[in-house]
């Protein structure tokens, strides 16, 4: 016959905790999910929900957003953006019509 013998060690654990802040005005930002965090796409500022400025809808898991200051900046170029957008939309159309017409299609 065996004799089982079970013994019980506690052990202390160390946890780390990660904390982040907002690059712009020093928030703490939850970071507990993917989801949660937010990084400028074009100065990479960490970014709580105050600074943003804009945030573009994806659909995923991971935000894509725009500080304030960088959306602003952007005040110059996305009506250029746009009008060079239609342009490119109205090209793809002519050239979608004109293998229409010569029968590629």
């Amino acid at each position: 016959m065996w004799l089982l013998m079970i013994t019980e060690t506690k052990i202390q654990k160390e946890i780390i905790v990660k904390h982040k802040f907002c690059d712009i005005c020093g928030v703490e930002i939850n970071i507990h999910l993917s989801c949660s965090v937010a990084k400028c796409m074009y100065c990479g500022k960490d970014l709580c929900e105050n600074c943003l400025g804009d945030e573009i809808e994806t659909g995923g898991d991971y935000r894509t957003v725009i500080c304030k200051r960088c959306w602003e900046i952007g005040n110059d170029y996305r009506p250029l953006i746009d009008k060079f957008n239609l342009k490119v939309s109205e090209l793809y159309k002519e050239w979608q019509d004109e293998c229409k017409v010569v029968k590629c299609v």
